[in-house]
């Protein structure tokens, strides 16, 4: 959340078998070791980030989520300018907290099942992650009846590691690029995967991809998909 660009974008995945998972991660693991092209490479990548990726690679790579019927996709983006909390000087870990529990809302409300979150370590300052999961677990279990009895663990990991947190880094990715230079084509391979947006804040925001995007859901939902 630095002065950097004019918006901020959250993105969730949401894994919702095993088998999705499993495949996530063999997709991760063998886009390290491909070119833009898709020839092997010599030296694995660390990690699969959008920011970094040619686009042969982010196409690739969007197109396989896209495919997987048991992902959905989820993202928010603040538009800063505009985001009163930012302009009054707010702490932004607290901010980044504030605007992880409004994503997780939306995410809390489509499923009555157990969750098990896991949150970029790296995207957030050490001393507010502890406060990062209690808020979201409190939140789960007090304004969401439909989990109660369920199971809701929150975690962080690094990404580095993680493949999973990886592909949410790619979505992520093709989100900002919408937003940012008015490119909706990576964020248009996801379709019917994008589960739900949100805008913030609801009045000022500027630039807004909603309609283009809802355009695209209705399209593939009069299609049958």
């Amino acid at each position: 959340m630095g002065a950097e660009g004019e918006y901020f974008v959250l993105a969730a995945v949401v894994f919702k078998t095993e088998k999705s998972e499993a495949r996530a991660r063999r997709l991760i693991r063998k886009e390290q070791r491909l070119g833009a092209a898709g020839e092997k490479l010599r030296k694995v990548r660390r990690e699969v980030k959008f920011s970094k990726m040619k686009f042969e690679q982010r196409q690739r790579v969007l197109n396989e989520i896209a495919r997987e019927e048991s992902v959905d996709v989820f993202y928010f983006v603040a538009y800063k300018p505009r985001c009163a909390l930012l302009m009054a000087g707010k702490k932004k870990n607290l901010i980044y907290n504030y605007f992880s529990k409004l994503l997780m809302e939306r995410v809390f409300r489509r499923y009555d099942d157990d969750f098990e979150i896991v949150f970029d370590q790296r995207a957030t300052a050490v001393k507010s992650m502890n406060s990062l999961t209690e808020y979201i677990q409190i939140s789960a279990y007090v304004d969401f009846p439909n989990l109660t009895g369920k199971r809701v663990t929150v975690n962080q990991a690094d990404s580095r590691t993680n493949f999973l947190l990886q592909v949410a880094d790619v979505v992520a990715g093709a989100a900002a690029q919408a937003y940012t230079l008015g490119n909706r084509h990576f964020l248009e391979i996801l379709g019917r995967k994008i589960k739900a947006i949100d805008e913030f804040p609801k009045k000022g925001f500027r630039g807004s991809q909603k309609l283009g995007i809802g355009k695209l859901l209705l399209i593939d939902k009069l299609r049958g998909y």
